[in-house]
């Protein structure tokens, strides 16, 4: 749904939201604060319109409604049931907690990859860089810079042409809905990374679902609102597809007892929250279950992408310098 980034800046607001409304400060005065304290963007102008409109006696869920491409659905069910109830201060806690968990288990996912990638990045420069010394060495500069320059663009023909034609086909693609699940059905598909993309979505879906259900959500709204959430168009057709059957009086666990998504533990846990009349804290557990998993799930995958990348790397820097001494070499002779 957001970067790591965008979570973070939404964890903070909504926590200062909160902590304003339970020191008796009204929401739109609350809400024009937080907004002034803001870098620019999109967030801070819908913050402080928002605040506006609820000077002007406006509900502050339908002032977000009306900025529906910065609030999700998930947000502005949340403080809409909240400001019925009487405990927004509770909602704008728990989506700033919902936030800031979303933040770090992105900010996991990127470091966990940073090194791999920056790996790749250099398998892909260090020929470069390897012809542009050795022929500065033997000749020229001029002639050095010609080098890399024409390697450049050999790198950029043969990987970013056709890189560039799937990033083209995956936007198009994920304008329609099946687009999207099918783009998310092979995310959660490949090997290494996919058994990481699909606990991070089903532990999303399970983290929303316990936030909305505490916010006093009714259960077949929060499942709907929480496979949104889930940010993964084959996760939620796979947990939200029954919620019509929630409404009609069928109970959670058996809504999702014929997910093939869903752990066995997960389902079992689920079905102990519905006997004790605990969903949202039993939803909460399966999120952080699911959460670890992820974590683990991802640390794996680093693992095991990293002896691929090392070893490409070494091929190239053994073959760079067999080239090198070669013609060197034979330079020399001549």
């Amino acid at each position: 749904m957001f970067g790591a980034a965008q979570a973070r800046v939404r964890a903070q607001a909504f926590s200062e939201l909160a902590a304003m409304i339970r020191a008796g400060v009204t929401i739109g005065e609350a809400t024009s604060v937080v907004a002034e304290e803001m870098r620019p963007g999109r967030l801070r102008d819908a913050l402080s319109q928002v605040g506006q409109e609820a000077f002007r006696g406006r509900s502050v869920a339908e002032a977000m409604r009306a900025h529906s491409e910065v609030f999700s659905p998930l947000t502005i069910a949340m403080v809409e049931v909240g400001e019925r109830g009487g405990r927004l201060e509770e909602s704008l806690r728990e989506i700033a907690d919902y936030y800031h968990r979303d933040f770090e288990l992105r900010h996991l996912l990127t470091r966990e990859l940073a090194y791999p990638i920056v790996l790749l990045a250099a398998i892909i420069l260090i020929p470069v860089i390897g012809d542009f010394v050795r022929i500065w060495l033997t000749g020229t500069l001029q002639a050095a810079l010609v080098a890399a320059l024409s390697r450049l663009a050999l790198v950029v023909l043969l990987l970013g042409v056709p890189a560039g034609l799937i990033l083209l086909v995956i936007s198009r693609m994920s304008r329609s809905r099946q687009g999207r699940l099918a783009l998310d059905r092979l995310k959660i598909g490949l090997p290494i990374v996919g058994p990481a993309a699909r606990k991070l979505a089903v532990a999303r879906f399970h983290r929303a679902l316990a936030a909305l259900t505490s916010a006093g959500v009714m259960m077949g709204t929060a499942v709907r609102l929480a496979g949104e959430a889930a940010g993964n168009e084959a996760v939620r057709r796979d947990l939200a597809r029954n919620a019509g059957q929630i409404d009609a009086g069928k109970s959670l666990s058996d809504a999702l007892a014929d997910s093939s998504l869903l752990p066995a533990s997960a389902k079992a846990m689920l079905r102990t929250g519905e006997r004790t009349g605990d969903v949202d804290a039993m939803a909460e557990k399966v999120a952080d279950y699911l959460e670890s998993e992820a974590e683990t799930a991802i640390h794996q995958a680093a693992v095991s992408i990293m002896p691929v990348t090392v070893v490409i790397a070494g091929i190239i820097v053994a073959i760079m310098v067999i080239s090198f001494y070669t013609g060197y070499i034979g330079e020399l002779l001549q």
